[in-house]
């Protein structure tokens, strides 16, 4: 009799605590997800879809072994078919809510526009695509050298997290980064710090220059890119903010693009081109539970919608922090072959958030590890179900938000670190470089 009441007790305990667990785990997801909104239209209003529909038609990119067929999409009233000729006639060969289709066939194909509401179909647009040929090769990136310290702010802030880096139109080399006058307080992160050399890397480390981005919102990792004659700057988080200069050192033109996201903890966006008038934003997400890297698409920079996940995850994998886990995604192109590489951050459960609140980050290494994946083309980087079970997972690197730079002069590449002072265990606030080699497995 005393033996089962010990067993009852045991399991009252036991109950209680599971019981306590569940109740912090809803008020911690509550509590970060509460303010934050989704949509599914980008930043396209919705009495604006058909005409933007009208004028992109069907777009195809392509690469060795597939082909993308992009447009816009009306998902809340519109699913589509696509369609490919085959002896004079149109066969179905997939169907998709947004606006996206990749595919690994050559031919002529159309999108067919499916109203939920029952009326008729129409034609969206017809285009012609072939993948191009040869199968990329396989490379693991690999941090080939010592750190070298790059750059940390005196007069505007005090260290540089998730940053950028890029060439501007005289040549010199700028940095742009997250800093505060804190030791890494994230709610005080609301401009850049930036910084110049003339060459890269330079032997002496980078010279501050004048901030840029303060509107006073949270700026978080920066992208640029160079579109014709004209630099973009892409930021975040939770909206797409962007800024235009014509030489990459003075910026304007700032804009909030993207106001409401698809999904939630939408940040560290990274922009790329894949063909002419098209561009892929790459950005931290998390599902319903599980974090993933999602994809925006755009015709013209400033018209995004969603249209997948680049990289999803899945039973297995290790992080999936109420706020997401797979943080600073960044694409590389090298010999024709895609690279995704994320800092996996963010353990799972209610008490790292809390105790990032207190500045405690108990696996102090785990900061700074970096996952990276392959594909042959930018839509589809796979499932990550832990580091034993996932075909597309190539290494890993120890280093936090990094970007991976090539220097065209010397024909070199090259791999940067970077992270809050509290919590970093490879630098101390600056941001840090070291060479990057590509290994043959």
């Amino acid at each position: 009799m005393k033996k089962k009441r010990l067993w009852k007790t045991a399991l009252i305990i036991l109950a209680s605590l599971l019981g306590l667990w569940l109740l912090l785990e809803f008020i911690m997801r509550w509590y970060v997800e509460s303010p934050l909104k989704a949509d599914f239209y980008g930043s396209i209003p919705r009495d604006a879809v058909q005409e933007r529909q009208a004028q992109v038609g069907v777009q195809a990119a392509s690469g060795p072994g597939w082909i993308h067929l992009g447009w816009i999409a009306d998902p809340d009233s519109e699913s589509y078919r696509i369609e490919r000729q085959a002896d004079g006639a149109w066969v179905e060969v997939g169907k998709t809510e947004f606006g996206s289709f990749l595919w690994q066939d050559d031919g002529t194909y159309r999108v067919l526009e499916l109203p939920k509401n029952g009326s008729q179909s129409r034609i969206l647009g017809e285009v012609s695509a072939a993948p191009e040929q040869g199968t990329p090769p396989t490379y693991v990136p690999a941090i080939g050298g010592a750190w070298q310290s790059l750059f940390k702010p005196e007069k505007f802030g005090y260290y540089i997290n998730d940053h950028t880096v890029f060439q501007d139109a005289k040549g010199n080399w700028r940095l742009v980064g997250i800093t505060s006058k804190t030791n890494g307080d994230y709610n005080q992160e609301k401009y850049f710090a930036t910084a110049v050399s003339a060459d890269f890397p330079p032997a002496s480390g980078m010279t501050e220059t004048e901030p840029v981005a303060d509107f006073g919102e949270l700026a978080w990792a920066p992208s640029v890119l160079k579109v014709g004659e004209i630099y973009r700057m892409f930021w975040s988080p939770h909206k797409l903010h962007q800024m235009k200069s014509p030489d990459g050192i003075t910026w304007g033109e700032h804009q909030v693009t993207l106001t409401v996201p698809y999904h939630k903890f939408f940040r560290d966006g990274m922009v790329i081109q894949v063909a002419e008038n098209q561009w892929l934003l790459y950005t931290t997400a998390r599902g319903a539970y599980y974090s993933q890297v999602d994809i925006y698409q755009s015709f013209d920079l400033s018209g995004w919608q969603y249209i997948g996940a680049a990289l999803r995850s899945g039973w297995g994998s290790e992080r999936n922090s109420p706020f997401s886990s797979m943080e600073s995604p960044f694409v590389t192109i090298y010999q024709g072959r895609y690279y995704l590489s994320l800092t996996y951050n963010n353990d799972s459960f209610f008490w790292p958030g809390v105790l990032m609140l207190f500045q405690i980050w108990p696996d102090r290494p785990s900061y700074n590890d970096t996952l990276v994946f392959h594909a042959e083309n930018p839509y589809d980087f796979g499932v990550y179900r832990g580091r034993g079970n996932s075909p597309t997972l190539l290494t890993s690197l120890k280093t936090h938000a990094p970007e991976i730079v090539y220097n065209p002069a010397t024909d070199s590449w090259y791999i940067t670190t970077a992270g809050w002072p509290w919590v970093a265990t490879l630098t101390h606030g600056e941001a840090a470089v070291a060479p990057l080699k590509w290994i043959k497995p």
